[in-house]
């Protein structure tokens, strides 16, 4: 029995999802196999979570978007990138925003709130 879930995002940038996910503490592998209960899957790259004897499988689709898999049992996974990878996704989104900051020379500066909301502010945009 499997508990593979797989969840379709508007991820492009692999390098910024990598980034992302090593802003959370995680560990990297690419084209590896990702661990979950029974069985791995592969992967083009494999995000591993700390302490967690499972990891999240990303792959791209036909479509250019990366999925997201991983198994959820025991909550391990979502204890690190939170439920839906809604904390993974957050990064990723902090990340893009950086990286289009520092493209158009602009000041970034970014504040985590105590709610874990982040406020990010650029400043300067040529």
């Amino acid at each position: 029995m499997s508990h593979w879930t797989s969840v379709q995002t508007n991820i492009k940038d692999i390098t910024a999802l990598e980034e992302a996910a090593r802003s959370l503490g995680c560990g990297i592998a690419h084209n590896a196999e990702a661990r979950g209960y029974y069985q791995g899957l592969p992967a083009l790259m494999v995000i591993i979570p700390p302490e967690s004897p499972y990891d999240i499988a990303a792959n791209k689709g036909e479509d250019g978007n990366i999925s997201l898999t991983t198994d959820w049992y025991m909550g391990y996974v979502e204890k690190v990138v939170g439920p839906d990878f809604g904390l993974l996704k957050q990064r990723y989104a902090v990340v893009m925003a950086r990286r289009q900051a520092y493209a158009l020379k602009a000041a970034f500066t970014e504040e985590t709130l105590e709610d874990g909301s982040i406020r990010l502010r650029i400043k300067g945009a040529a």
